[in-house]
C-alpha cells in the first residue's frame, strides 16, 4: 500500500512562484470597523438577504474546502481569484463566522498589505504570527453578521441563545459580540 502524504492532501495548494505575506493590521478603531462592516454588508447584498455564498461572489471571493490541518483562512494570489478556505468538516454556524472574518481581512487589510508588499500574495492564517489583523478581521466579521441595533434587540429578548438563533452563529460568538458592545454580564 502506498504511503499518503497527508500534509499535501490537506492543505490548499501553495503558490510558489512568488512570496506571500500575512495581512498588516489597519489600526482602525472599533467604530471605523463597524462602519466598514455595515457598508460592505450593504454593498455586497448581505443586508438585503443574500446568502454568504452570494455575498462572497459579490465581493469577488471564492469559497473552497480543505481537510485539516487547514492553516490558511484567506488566500489572495497575485493574479488569481481570492479564496476563503473552510475546513471540510466544519459546521454551518462556524463556517459563517469564518467566512465573515475572512471577508474582514479582504475588506480591511488586503489592499494596504499589497501596497506595502508589492509582488507578494497575501495569506490570512487561522493562527497568524501576530494577532492584531486577525482581531480586526474578527471584529469586522461580528459586526458584519450581527449589526449592532439588531443584535442588541435579540440580546434583550433572550441573551446569547436568542442572538445565536437570530443570526445563525454559535452561542460563544454571540457572547463575544455582546462583550465587544459592552453589554455586561457576558463572562
Amino acid at each position: 500500500m502506498a504511503e499518503i502524504d497527508y500534509e499535501v492532501l490537506n492543505m490548499p495548494a501553495r503558490h510558489l512562484p512568488y512570496p506571500y505575506v500575512q495581512p498588516d493590521a489597519s489600526r482602525q478603531t472599533r467604530l471605523e470597523i463597524e462602519v466598514l462592516a455595515d457598508k460592505c454588508a450593504h454593498e455586497w447584498g448581505y443586508r438585503s438577504g443574500k446568502s454568504l455564498d452570494a455575498v462572497c461572489k459579490a465581493a469577488g471571493v471564492d469559497i473552497e474546502y480543505s481537510r485539516r490541518p487547514n492553516e490558511i483562512m484567506l488566500d489572495v494570489p497575485l493574479d488569481d481569484q481570492p479564496i476563503i478556505w473552510l475546513p471540510r468538516t466544519g459546521r454551518k454556524r462556524d463556517d459563517r463566522v469564518i467566512i465573515a472574518t475572512a471577508l474582514g481581512h479582504w475588506a480591511t487589510h488586503v489592499d494596504d498589505t499589497r501596497k506595502a508588499n508589492p509582488g507578494c500574495g497575501v495569506q490570512a492564517l487561522y493562527e497568524p504570527d501576530t494577532p492584531e489583523a486577525l482581531e480586526e478581521a474578527n471584529a469586522f466579521g461580528l459586526a458584519f453578521l450581527m449589526p449592532t441595533e439588531e443584535f442588541m434587540e435579540s440580546w434583550a429578548q433572550g441573551r446569547s441563545q436568542a442572538a445565536s438563533d437570530c443570526f445563525d452563529v454559535p452561542t460563544k460568538i454571540a457572547y463575544l459580540r455582546a462583550k465587544g458592545l459592552d453589554l455586561g454580564d457576558t463572562a
